[in-house]
């Protein structure tokens, strides 16, 4: 599709719940065929956010979903609640050491992860519980009013 012809797609501004905030969005939507996915039928929606804060939208982006029955709005609460596990895939990669794991024996994984599993989850109670006793302002002062890590 071309710029001239997404911009012709009906517009509905509307109120979502998004990113734990109320938000108003822009949204375009049409159901196509696409040429680099082999001909498959996906749902194609353009998006973009208002900031209230800026007082302007956002650049609009674009997401597509092969579950072309679902609605636009539908697809975005979907896409928005995958940042939510984000983190956790991050720090499986990159601090629990999962990419380093390949060569081992399946016994060996499963016994790994519940112990690096185990340890994180009581790291995380911990900073919940401790949250008010632990001085955080002087200890880490660059930590002061930023979110504390949560296990959920």
């Amino acid at each position: 599709m071309t710029p001239d012809a997404i911009r012709n797609l009906p517009l509905t501004e509307v109120k979502l719940t998004l990113y734990g905030k109320e938000q108003l969005v822009h949204l375009r939507t049409v159901v196509a065929i696409t040429r680099f996915l082999t001909g498959a039928l996906v749902r194609a929606v353009w998006y973009d956010f208002y900031d209230t804060d800026k007082q302007y939208w956002s650049k609009t982006r674009l997401l597509l979903a092969t579950e072309t029955e679902l609605s636009a709005e539908e697809i975005l609460h979907l896409y928005a609640r995958r940042w939510g596990i984000e983190p956790l895939f991050h720090n499986l990669k990159r601090w629990w050491g999962v990419n380093n794991l390949w060569q081992q024996k399946c016994t060996v994984l499963e016994l790994w992860m519940q112990i690096r599993s185990t340890a994180w989850t009581l790291v995380q109670l911990l900073s919940l519980v401790a949250e008010e006793a632990f001085p955080v302002e002087i200890v880490a002062s660059w930590r002061n009013k930023q979110p504390r890590p949560t296990a959920w």
